[in-house]
């Protein structure tokens, strides 16, 4: 038995290596939105430390002949055995959840540091927005006994620490308001343009700003086939795609984007080329960079800095009838000084917004501390 079930199996698996070899592989992966394992280099050092085996092993892997549907049938099985947690992903009804990780004491400390270092040089009015992850919001979509950390008592302590260094934007009143409404992407961990609209209320009320209401927007569905990043971590397949709106009001009179390198001006703040690749949430105001400016039909003469992650990117739209310019900054990709870029002195209020999971895990803030006076 073992000698029939031996030559069946060896020659299956010798046409699989076959087929892996013969067929054109694939640079990225769309579904799983990653860079995979190229075939490796050759040489007898590799060979004698392993890593020559290591490549070849990672190579199959990753282009395994329908590895995409090994995947989401290992999902499914795993699904049906009682598992709703899969690569830090909450499975829940219709809907994936990031399970993020508790606060890194250190990180959030260096990042409370530059904040009150940079309100402390430059004395302007200074806003925190720390946007909770759905897990946090949606509690009830979460699955049974699924664990996680308390975000509103997180914010609440930075806020404290913080002190009058900065007047915090409080969005967990709000959100859990409307939690029963798609104020979440449900394959990604982004928030909605319907979330991010009550995230902009909310910041108005702080900041002495006068919200519009919904029906001063005119809100285009731009995309109904958006599958994010936690559709890519989870393997899980069967799950209704997310639909990306757009909040238009006020007139954009200029977009350029700073890489690191160089400027370039562009017609529009929204990406359409995004639409139809894997990263649609870059439609808003593209993919991260170091600096991105937005010039505004305002009449009001004032400029807003938001240093910021990728959650600003579909907030900072809402304000282009508040302010005649907006500049957002991304620390993480800045390694000199902020000044060689934008001076913050220039302008009027600043705000911070940072999803709960970044502010908590990555210290990059801490840069401004470090800035020269």
């Amino acid at each position: 038995m073992d000698k029939i079930f031996f030559r069946i199996l060896a020659p299956l698996w010798g046409a699989v290596v076959l087929i892996n070899l013969i067929l054109p592989n694939k640079n990225f992966s769309e579904s799983e939105n990653r860079y995979l394992a190229s075939f490796p280099s050759f040489s007898t050092k590799a060979l004698l430390n392993g890593k020559y085996m290591q490549g070849m092993d990672e190579f199959f892997n990753d282009h395994f002949v329908a590895r995409d549907s090994w995947i989401a049938m290992q999902s499914s099985l795993e699904y049906s055995l009682g598992k709703r947690e899969n690569n830090g992903v909450f499975v829940c009804k219709n809907a994936l959840m990031a399970d993020i990780d508790a606060p890194k004491d250190d990180a959030v400390q260096a990042n409370i540091r530059g904040i009150k270092a940079f309100v402390q040089r430059y004395q302007k009015p200074s806003y925190l927005m720390l946007v909770p992850s759905a897990a946090a919001i949606q509690t009830d979509k979460l699955p049974l006994f699924a664990q996680t950390w308390d975000q509103a008592g997180f914010v609440s302590r930075v806020a404290s620490e913080l002190g009058n260094a900065v007047k915090p934007v409080e969005l967990f009143g709000t959100l859990t308001e409307h939690k029963d409404n798609d104020i979440y992407y449900r394959t990604d961990h982004h928030w909605t343009s319907a979330g991010t609209f009550l995230a902009y209320q909310q910041a108005c009320k702080v900041m002495g700003l006068v919200p519009k209401a919904a029906e001063d927007f005119q809100i285009d569905t731009v995309s109904d086939s958006f599958y994010g990043t936690l559709y890519s971590k989870s393997g899980v397949r069967n799950i209704t795609p997310d639909t990306i709106q757009a909040y238009h009001s006020g007139k954009v009179t200029g977009f350029s984007v700073y890489d690191g390198k160089k400027t370039t001006d562009y017609a529009s703040m929204y990406f359409d080329e995004y639409l139809s690749q894997k990263d649609k949430y870059s439609y808003f105001l593209g993919s991260n960079q170091p600096l991105v400016t937005i010039h505004t039909a305002s009449k009001s003469g004032k400029r807003l800095l938001i240093f910021k992650d990728s959650y600003a990117h579909s907030l900072a739209p809402f304000f282009v009838n508040d302010y005649s310019e907006i500049a957002l900054v991304d620390m993480r990709y800045i390694s000199g000084s902020l000044t060689d870029i934008t001076d913050p002195a220039d302008y009027d209020d600043v705000l911070f917004v940072y999803s709960v999971d970044v502010f908590a895990q990555q210290n990059h803030l801490v840069k401004l501390e470090q800035q020269p006076s």
